[in-house]
């Protein structure tokens, strides 16, 4: 069995408390994230990086905003199924079991399918930016 440092813990319950307050940050109606890990990385490893993983809860038949992140994301579907579409790259078609890997900076939106889906993201983060940002270039085009 692994152990966690004593010093992660603090930094864990950190992420939980800043998590329960990401629903809110532009989500689609009825999305939601639970921050459940906010670490920062080595900086003789990784400088300026840190570590951010997320469950994210996205109900049946919901599209997310175009968006991009400032970090490489990598996900696992826990249930459901979701479709992650990215720009100049093929689709993820995420269903439970499998994983995906969005590029750093890569612009992507997620659509979850009649069972909707949760997912489990882990992302190597720019280290203080934030979480994601809204690609206004896309939305238009894009829109139902």
């Amino acid at each position: 069995m692994k152990c966690i440092p004593i010093a992660t813990v603090p930094v864990f319950v950190a992420g939980l408390v800043v998590g329960a307050a990401l629903p809110g940050l532009g989500q689609s109606p009825g999305t939601k994230v639970t921050n459940l890990l906010a670490a920062a990385l080595s900086t003789e490893f990784t400088p300026g990086r840190e570590v951010l993983i997320d469950l994210v809860e996205i109900p049946p038949n919901q599209k997310l905003d175009w968006h991009w992140h400032p970090g490489e994301e990598f996900h696992y579907y826990l249930e459901g199924n979701a479709v992650i579409e990215r720009v100049n790259a093929p689709p993820i078609i995420g269903k439970p079991g499998t994983v995906g890997h969005v590029a750093f900076k890569q612009r992507h939106q997620t659509t979850a399918g009649d069972q909707g889906a949760k997912i489990i993201v882990f992302r190597v983060h720019t280290k203080g930016a934030p979480w994601r940002y809204l690609d206004e270039t896309r939305g238009s085009e894009e829109s139902e």
